[in-house]
């Protein structure tokens, strides 16, 4: 059987809940108003029959053995005024009617064989019998003369049909509140319930939940880590990944204050502030986090605050394997560009009928780019450094930039202590930055010079060029991030170099004479790697 919809769940729910609690709350107000009626209706009798008996003038009567006519108009104006009093009858010691407000009735028999035990001497008491006027609730009381002897009773009684009638009015009644009460417990039912899809954005119950459920599977699966926090700083969103980098056993309830899970944090900041601030570095139990912190805006006010942040780590190893397969394809690109210069060249000789030329030019160019890649492989054997330097060489050719390699450089795979993409990083983007400032210049001379020496427990990178120059004020501000002298949207190379520096705790050294040139030398060492801190020299 299919279930339901939640939604239809949830209305169903209300309806009974609201229908269960009318009902149970008229019925027990019903049983207490039925209860409390026959109550008072017997207190009515009895108190009637307590104050007729206590009439002098009816003793007198049955001593005088018939009743006056000005007695029978006083007794008849008397039950005009009684509430719920249908039959009084006054009766001797034999039963005899000596009056009934039915005057048709007086003289005879009292009907019902319930008189016995108050003519013998019985205390009040009240009973159901037939009388001539049909079933009753009966009172009697007994009438005594001066010497305290019984020479009659006074009975008292409301017909049961009377008590019929108004108990079907008092469940009339009941019935007309139930049924009002049913009909606003509708109402408030279809206004909770639009007020509850309001809520829910339109969505029905059953389409929130399944939009909550795909979008914590969702969030799980990402891997940056996200939380969330109100106003109040308390956790409003957590997900998988934000669990694993903050070392949480479990996921943390909904509300828990975000400081008593992270007590370093500085979202509550974004929340007085209401600004984002982007791409932080921080460490949070010894990993190395990028974490950008956004403000929550709800109809123009901060309403809470989000933190998206992911390893650093694994960014920046993304980043290098990007670097690296991007200097891939520039020493590719440069290759097949000269390629193509050169049979240009070719074809020129033959057009012109110079085949001697084209000879000579073919034996020359192979015999120097054979030698170009011969050297730099000879020096470097780690393939993708090689093809790096190799494509940078052609590209500043093109350029008229002389790029060579320093002779004493060494490279070799089996003596790495670093990663690859860490030195094609490093190296490609000082390489290009050299690359862009010397084809900025009109100079004749346009050198760069690399050097790379690595051994197992250690390694240094140079890179020298002829260029202007770093004036001594700015030193210190080329690697921060977004600083350049070519324009917006540059300057993130030499930060991204010194964040990978940092992180391997090497050391940078920038050496710069205006008007000469620039060295950087990058040196990593076995020893650096437990120095922690900021390691830059200028």
């Amino acid at each position: 059987m299919k279930e339901k919809p939640l939604e239809h769940q949830i209305y169903v729910s209300q309806i009974f809940s609201i229908t269960l609690a009318i009902l149970l709350t008229l019925g027990v107000s019903l049983h207490y108003n039925l209860v409390t009626k026959r109550n008072s209706l017997d207190m009515n009798i009895k108190n009637a029959g307590i104050f007729i008996s206590g009439m002098p003038e009816v003793a007198d009567i049955l001593k005088n053995g018939q009743p006056s006519g000005a007695f029978n108009k006083r007794m008849d104006l008397l039950i005009k005024e009684l509430d719920y009093i249908d039959v009084v009858t006054i009766c001797n010691k034999d039963s005899i009617r000596f009056y009934h407000n039915n005057k048709a009735l007086i003289g005879k028999t009292f009907v019902g064989d319930d008189e016995a035990a108050i003519l013998n001497g019985a205390a009040p008491y009240i009973t159901n019998g037939k009388g001539t006027l049909g079933n009753q609730r009966r009172a009697f009381f007994s009438i005594k003369n001066e010497q305290d002897e019984i020479i009659g009773f006074v009975m008292v009684s409301v017909l049961t049909a009377s008590i019929s009638q108004l108990t079907r009015n008092i469940l009339l009644v009941f019935l007309l509140l139930a049924l009002m009460l049913l009909s606003i417990g509708f109402i408030v039912s279809e206004l909770l319930y639009s007020r509850l899809k309001k809520i829910l954005l339109g969505y029905k119950p059953e389409e929130f939940r399944k939009i909550h459920i795909e979008r914590k599977e969702v969030l799980d699966a990402l891997e940056e880590g996200i939380f969330a926090i109100n106003t109040e700083g308390e956790l409003i969103l957590i997900n998988e990944s934000a669990k694993k980098i903050l070392d949480l056993d479990t996921m943390p309830e909904y509300g828990t204050k975000l400081t008593e899970l992270y007590p370093e944090t500085k979202l509550p900041h974004v929340l007085q502030t209401g600004l984002p601030e982007y791409n932080i570095s921080l460490m949070i139990n010894g990993k190395h986090i990028m974490s950008n912190r956004i403000p929550i805006m709800e109809n123009g006010k901060t309403a809470g605050a989000v933190s998206i942040f992911r390893n650093k780590t694994e960014y920046t190893r993304l980043a290098e394997e990007l670097t690296g397969a991007r200097y891939m394809v520039e020493t590719l690109r440069a290759l097949n560009h000269e390629f193509k210069n050169k049979l240009h060249i070719i074809l020129g000789f033959i057009e012109m009928g110079q085949p001697k030329k084209v000879t000579d030019f073919i034996i020359n160019t192979s015999m120097a780019s054979t030698l170009a890649v011969s050297e730099v492989t000879k020096q470097i054997q780690i393939s993708s450094i090689a093809a790096l330097l190799i494509g940078k060489i052609i590209r500043a050719g093109e350029l008229g930039i002389r790029l060579t390699i320093k002779p004493d450089s060494s490279c070799v795979e089996s003596e790495l202590h670093l990663p690859v993409d860490l030195y094609i990083t490093i190296l490609g983007n000082l390489i290009e930055n050299a690359i862009e400032e010397l084809n900025d210049l009109s100079c004749d001379i346009k050198e760069i010079e690399v050097g790379i020496n690595i051994w197992q427990s250690g390694s240094i990178l140079s890179v020298d060029d002829t260029g202007r120059g770093i004036p001594a004020d700015l030193q210190d501000q080329i690697f921060e991030k977004g600083y350049s002298t070519k324009g917006d949207g540059r300057g993130s190379g030499m930060f991204l170099i010194k964040e990978l520096v940092d992180q391997h705790h090497g050391i940078i050294e920038v050496e710069s004479e205006e008007n000469t040139g620039t060295s950087f030398t990058i040196t990593f060492t076995e020893e650096d790697h437990h120095v922690s801190g900021n390691h830059y020299r200028g």
